[in-house]
């Protein structure tokens, strides 16, 4: 309803005659006219206010302008209280609540009510009119704001601030201490959120439990998955709890989810794999710190530094190196540690085992024989050797998670030892070759055969090209694919030189095999696509199809009359589960 201060002149003399015959009990302030307001024309408005005013002593003056408008006030402050009582008069009209007005003759009533009557239908059409009219501009004016709010929240919605410097983020990274509360808080980067942390810390303690508990205790904890029991009603607790004691305790093996990422963006390995689509079922876990080794061992040139000097300046030529019969007998030393190393680590293979484990034993056996683990920091590499697990091809990162059987897992081990390095792996069954399945079986079995196959016609003369082309040929009888992308190496003093040796056919291999020339083969076999994908930590590679991958690897020496395998089984060597004595006797 439009308020009476808002309308025209002749809308306020309206409401003037509709006031005429009102009860004065029905208005709460009476007020007192002028002597000068005898001439007015609106006579009965005065008699009606002069009735109410003769109840009460009211000291507020009002005049008449003498125009057929309602008696006026003579200030500002009275005129809004005499249009408020005006109202009220509208009202009781309205209601038809009409009596007559004090001590005037029954004559003058039948007059007045029929004046009043006709004014109040009057009244009552223009307010319907105006009813109207405001109903319709309330109803558009709604409607505005109803688009613009919605246009509001859809601009909110689409972007979202980030609780640090208070910018729209496109990509939302959450506290997982907050997440966990079912809080949002986001941020635009990690290095906001660290920025930040001291300030939005602060709302963490409107999260406390009333409830305190043990430093370190965590009620309803799912081992598991790493959640808190919502069904018994527990929520998180931080009390006495220190945020990196809760990142700790989240990414602790133990407690670890590989499918629950919430916490991956606070560990600095784990970070890089949060938007990461893994190809197979194999997922990433933490790793532990990077291994140390002591100062009296002889050390690469890329120890420290992680960038092998000596190796770059040797790539810049084309030829192949020939080791001197004292190099190759260091060589050889090399290779017998190395081949000791792998099949120590063999041993500890089993369900339930870490790769982390099995990396952290095989450093400390190849550093209590006096040599240097030849993948540590070699462009970073963070250990001491390499495990692969099923779909990953070479150079997996030792993790903390626990080997399952009917895992197919290659260790690969390089030792740098008297000045020289040594380079062999094996694929193993976890739990026994009676534990996997007939597919991984074959897969395993045709990758060491292909080897064999393909040393077995190694000789001086022969162009290093057709190692792939013998490789392959065996490969492809069993409807399995060699990959592309690794490739066999020269090994000795540098880890990785000429020749570069393919393992499928129709290679560009340049070079012949001379006495003298140490090098590896090294077939990854995998059991669909030969294509790879490389994950964010920058090594491990993967099928890109997800399907099992296999590989074996030797260090070879050419001699006058062939072939010599330096890192061969030997007696002492743990069964494959397989075949493998031509292998005791040389090739």
């Amino acid at each position: 309803m439009v308020s009476t201060e808002g309308t025209s002149t002749k809308d306020s003399r309206n409401n003037s005659a509709t006031s005429s015959s009102t009860n004065s009990a029905n208005i709460d302030a009476p007020y007192k006219l002028n002597k000068n307001s005898e001439n007015c024309d609106n006579n009965e408005r005065h008699n009606a206010i002069i009735e109410n005013v003769n109840k009460d002593n009211d000291k507020r003056e009002f005049e008449c302008d003498n125009n057929n408008n309602p008696c006026t006030s003579t200030t500002s402050q009275n005129n809004n209280i005499l249009n408020n009582d005006v109202k009220i008069i509208n009202m009781v009209n309205r209601s038809h609540q009409i009596v007559g007005v004090g001590t005037e003759k029954k004559n003058k009533e039948v007059h007045k009510n029929e004046i009043v009557q006709r004014e109040i239908q009057s009244s009552t059409e223009k307010e319907r009119e105006e009813s109207a009219q405001g109903d319709i501009q309330k109803s558009v004016q709604d409607n505005t704001q109803g688009k613009e709010q919605k246009n509001v929240q859809n601009t909110t919605s689409n972007k979202i601030l980030c609780n640090g410097c208070k910018e729209p983020v496109n990509k939302k990274l959450s506290c997982p201490i907050c997440l966990s509360n079912k809080i949002n808080s986001y941020f635009c980067s990690q290095v906001c959120f660290k920025t930040n942390w001291v300030e939005h810390v602060k709302m963490h303690k409107t999260m406390v439990n009333k409830d305190k508990q043990e430093k370190g205790d965590i009620k309803n904890e799912d081992k598991h998955s790493n959640k808190i029991n919502s069904d018994k009603g527990t929520s998180a607790q931080i009390n006495g709890i220190t945020p990196s004691e809760i990142l700790q305790r989240r990414l602790d093996p133990k407690n670890f989810d590989s499918n629950d990422k919430t916490y991956w963006a606070f560990d600095e390995h784990m970070k890089n794999f949060i938007n990461f689509h893994f190809t197979g079922n194999l997922k990433k876990w933490p790793i532990s710190k990077i291994n140390t080794v002591p100062d009296h061992i002889d050390k690469p040139d890329y120890a420290l530094t992680s960038i092998p000097k000596s190796e770059l300046v040797y790539k810049k030529k084309s030829d192949i190196y020939i080791n001197n019969p004292i190099e190759i007998e260091r060589i050889k030393e090399a290779c017998i540690l190395g081949r000791k190393t792998l099949d120590f680590a063999h041993h500890l293979v089993a369900p339930g085992v870490t790769t982390d484990f099995i990396d952290k034993k095989v450093h400390e056996y190849i550093i209590q024989n006096n040599a240097y683990p030849s993948t540590l920091n070699y462009y970073k590499f963070p250990k001491s050797c390499c495990t692969s697990v099923n779909e990953v091809i070479c150079h997996g990162i030792p993790d903390y998670r626990p080997l399952v059987k009917g895992d197919i897992l290659n260790i690969d081990i390089s030792v740098y030892y008297k000045g020289m390095h040594a380079d062999l792996n094996e694929t193993y069954f976890v739990g026994g070759i009676e534990n996997a399945t007939e597919d991984a079986k074959e897969l395993v079995q045709t990758c060491y055969f292909s080897l064999m196959e393909a040393i077995k016609k190694c000789k001086p003369g022969m162009l290093y090209k057709h190692i792939g082309n013998i490789i392959d040929a065996y490969v492809s009888k069993k409807n399995f694919s060699v990959v592309r992308t690794y490739s066999g190496h020269g090994v000795g003093k540098i880890f990785h030189s000429n020749p570069s040796i393919p393992h499928f056919k129709k290679n560009k291999a340049v070079g012949v095999m001379k006495p003298g020339h140490v090098f590896t083969i090294e077939p990854m076999i995998n059991q669909g696509t030969y294509y790879d994908t490389l994950w964010p930590d920058s090594w491990t590679s993967a099928t890109y199809d997800g399907k099992l991958s296999a590989q074996f690897e030797h260090t070879l020496l050419v001699t006058e009359k062939g072939i010599e395998v330096l890192t061969k089984r030997t007696e002492q060597s743990p069964s494959l589960g397989f075949d493998t004595k031509s292998e005791l006797y040389g090739v």
